[in-house]
C-alpha cells in the first residue's frame, strides 16, 4: 500500500464525541472534538458522528487520503455486523445498524467496536502496552471498562463482550453497582463509589482540606491533589480504592498470567496512591508466578487511546483499500 494513507478514529462519549486523523505509526495528524448529543434522537448523535467525519476528511486533504473509519462506542457492540445494541453514552441506539448506515453516507469503508476494547487496541499498539503479548486495559471513569489482549491479538469473547473487569464481583455482599449487581469492581472504584465516600469521611471530619471543595464539584483528581498535599483523609480512600483495584487485577493475573495491568481513565489520574495500594494488593492476592509476571502502570495514551486504537482498527481491517 502506497504510503500517505490516513485513518479515523473515532470515540463517542457520553458528553463529547473525539476524532482524529491517524497515520500509519499512529502519529494524530489532526482531531476535533464535538458535542455528542447523547441525549437527542438516535438520528441526530449519528448526523454529529457524520459530521465529524467529514470535517476530518476536509482537514486531511493535502496530507493523505482517508482510506478507513474506526469508530468505538461504550456498551454492547456486535463486532461483526457493526450493531450498536445498547450502551450507557448513547441510550437511544438500540439495536442500531451504526457502521452500515454512516457508511452509506460518508462512502467510506466503517468499522465499529467497543471503546474500551480500543482503549486497550491503542496502548498496545501505541502506548504503555508495547513489547508484550498479554495484557488488561483497564479505564476507571464513570464506569469501569476493560479491554484484553491475549497472545498478540484483541480478545472480545464469542459475542465480542469480553473484558468487562469492571462487572468481576470482588465482594458478594458488596454495594449495588449502577449493573443492578452487588460488589462489583466498578462498584468500588468508580468515580461515584469514590465520591460516595469522600462525603461519608467529611462528615466526620472537619480537617479535610477536601471541604474546600463543593461537593457538587467535587472530582477524584482533587482528592489526588488533597492527598499531594498531605491530607490523610484522602490519602486513605485513595489507598482503599487501590486495595480494590488490586483484588480484581489478582483475579486476572491468576486467571490469565498476563504480562501487563495499563491503567487509564479520568480516576487513574487521582495519584500514585491509588497504584502503589493496587500493586501491594495484587502481591497479596495473587499466586507467585502470576505475581512475578505481571506489571501495573499508567496509560500512556490518555484521553486519545480510544480514537487512537479506532484508527488502528481501521488499518487492520482497510489497510488493503486504495
Amino acid at each position: 500500500m502506497i504510503g500517505n494513507h490516513l485513518f479515523i478514529g473515532i470515540d463517542i462519549g457520553g458528553t463529547n464525541t473525539k476524532g482524529g486523523l491517524v497515520s500509519r505509526d499512529g502519529t494524530i495528524v489532526a482531531e476535533k472534538t464535538i458535542p455528542t448529543g447523547a441525549f437527542k434522537p438516535a438520528e441526530y448523535t449519528l448526523n454529529q458522528v457524520v459530521s465529524l467525519i467529514h470535517e476530518l476528511t476536509r482537514m486531511a486533504e493535502g496530507s493523505g487520503l482517508v482510506t478507513g473509519i474506526g469508530i468505538g462506542a461504550a456498551g454492547q457492540v456486535d463486532f461483526e455486523s457493526g450493531i450498536y445494541i445498547e450502551g450507557p453514552n448513547v441510550p437511544n441506539w438500540k439495536n442500531i445498524r451504526v457502521a452500515l448506515e454512516i457508511e452509506k453516507i460518508v462512502n467510506k469503508p466503517v468499522i465499529l467496536d467497543n471503546d474500551a476494547h480500543l482503549a486497550a487496541l491503542g496502548e498496545y499498539t501505541y502506548g504503555a502496552g508495547r513489547g508484550v503479548s498479554n495484557m488488561l486495559m483497564v479505564t476507571i471513569g464513570t464506569g469501569v471498562g476493560g479491554g484484553l489482549i491475549l497472545d498478540g491479538r484483541l480478545y472480545r469473547g464469542k459475542k465480542y463482550t469480553a473484558g468487562e473487569f469492571g462487572h468481576t464481583t470482588i465482594r458478594y455482599d458488596g454495594p449495588v453497582c449502577a449493573c443492578g449487581r452487588k460488589g462489583c469492581v466498578e462498584a468500588f472504584i468508580g468515580k461515584q463509589a469514590i465520591l460516595k465516600r469522600v462525603q461519608e469521611k467529611l462528615v466526620l471530619d472537619r480537617t479535610s482540606l477536601l471541604h474546600r471543595i463543593p461537593a457538587d464539584e467535587m472530582e477524584p483528581r482533587h482528592v489526588g491533589e488533597a492527598a499531594a498535599q498531605g491530607d490523610e483523609i484522602a490519602r486513605n480512600i485513595l489507598r482503599e480504592t487501590g486495595e480494590f483495584l488490586g483484588i480484581g487485577l489478582a483475579n486476572v493475573a491468576n486467571l490469565l498470567n498476563i504480562e501487563k495491568a495499563v491503567i487509564g481513565g479520568g480516576v487513574s489520574y487521582a495519584g500514585e496512591w491509588i497504584f502503589q495500594s493496587a500493586r501491594e494488593r495484587l502481591a497479596k492476592e495473587a499466586l507467585k508466578v502470576p505475581r512475578e509476571t505481571i506489571q501495573v502502570v499508567h496509560a500512556a495514551l490518555g484521553n486519545k487511546a480510544g480514537l487512537t486504537g479506532a484508527a488502528h482498527l481501521a488499518m487492520d481491517f482497510f489497510d488493503h483499500l486504495d
